[in-house]
């Protein structure tokens, strides 16, 4: 853990409340159930939507390498961060025992899938025309994506970590 969260000199939440953690991971888990949704026409050999499959194992896969590198050396681990990642961090991993650097590579997971899996879905509701159902999904996928920044930000905004944290969307501006 970096010194200055080890001597509690950083301005932060101490914890978070526990309806905005379930409301803020709810918000997360319906946008990748929204891209299950959207990945399951796109290709399926012998009729199993292989696409969706390789999303859901993907999601658990990189949220349990995100606890281990990210949240295990954070200044919540152990505690109710805004996403409540420090408490499942500390039932899963030992202190430290991360690499922040390949953390924020992880991080990655949540800016690079959103517009790819946009563009997939939108050209393929234009060329096999599916159902106003699929369409209304991707609207709402759009949405809750757009929406995802100022939560986040928000949600960042108000942690300990912000400054260090190699995922943080509230850092401060360097000044010139």
């Amino acid at each position: 853990m970096y010194k200055c969260y080890q001597d509690n000199i950083v301005a932060g939440n101490e914890s978070f409340p526990l309806s905005r953690v379930i409301a803020e991971n709810l918000f997360y888990l319906a946008m990748w159930v929204l891209t299950g949704y959207l990945l399951w026409p796109l290709w399926k050999p012998f009729d199993v939507p292989l696409l969706t499959i390789i999303w859901a194992i993907l999601v658990v896969v990189i949220q349990i390498l995100l606890k281990k590198h990210n949240c295990s050396g954070c200044y919540y681990y152990g505690k109710l961060c805004h996403l409540g990642w420090g408490k499942i961090s500390a039932a899963m991993f030992k202190p430290d025992s991360g690499n922040p650097k390949t953390g924020m590579k992880l991080a990655f997971f949540y800016i690079l899938p959103p517009p790819i899996i946009s563009l997939t879905a939108l050209a393929f509701a234009i060329f096999k025309s599916p159902s106003w159902v699929y369409w209304l999904m991707l609207a709402l996928f759009v949405i809750l994506n757009a929406a995802s920044f100022p939560v986040r930000k928000n949600g960042c905004g108000a942690c300990a970590m912000r400054e260090v944290c190699p995922g943080s969307a509230a850092k401060s501006k360097p000044t010139a």
